[in-house]
């Protein structure tokens, strides 16, 4: 009987390979670590060494979680939501009420200056105290 287990991406072979998705690298930068503080302090235990990659591998959080738990991320989705919904919005109110929309438009656009300066004179004032 043929193993075809080569043929598959993620299989163990291809791992072993290094294709995919970047396992191997990883786990093989773990394992040179251990191996190069092994030397250093004594022996190198492989079990030991496979257990505590296998926890940093537990622990870690995936690179979009952690994206989309960042700051940036909070902050930038309401804004592209709004200016999305905002630029669905507008032209159709623009066409039945433009003095309407030009107005709402304006006072936005005058509260967003407000806003801004006050957080500038905070901010001023804020370093001044310093």
């Amino acid at each position: 009987m043929q193993d075809f287990a080569h043929l598959f991406s993620d299989s163990v072979a291809a791992w072993l390979r290094g294709r995919g998705d970047f396992r191997f690298q990883r786990y093989e930068r773990h394992y040179l670590a251990g191996r190069s503080a092994a030397q250093d302090a004594g022996s190198f235990d492989l079990e030991r060494s496979n257990e505590q990659y296998a926890a940093t591998c537990r622990r870690k959080s995936s690179y979009l979680a952690v994206m989309v738990d960042s700051k940036v991320f909070k902050r930038l989705m309401p804004f592209l939501i709004v200016l999305w919904g905002g630029s669905l919005l507008l032209p159709t109110i623009g066409k039945s009420q433009p003095v309407a929309a030009g107005v709402v438009l304006l006072g936005i656009f005058v509260a967003l200056r407000i806003k801004a300066r006050k957080g500038s004179a905070r901010g001023r004032q804020q370093t001044v105290a310093r």
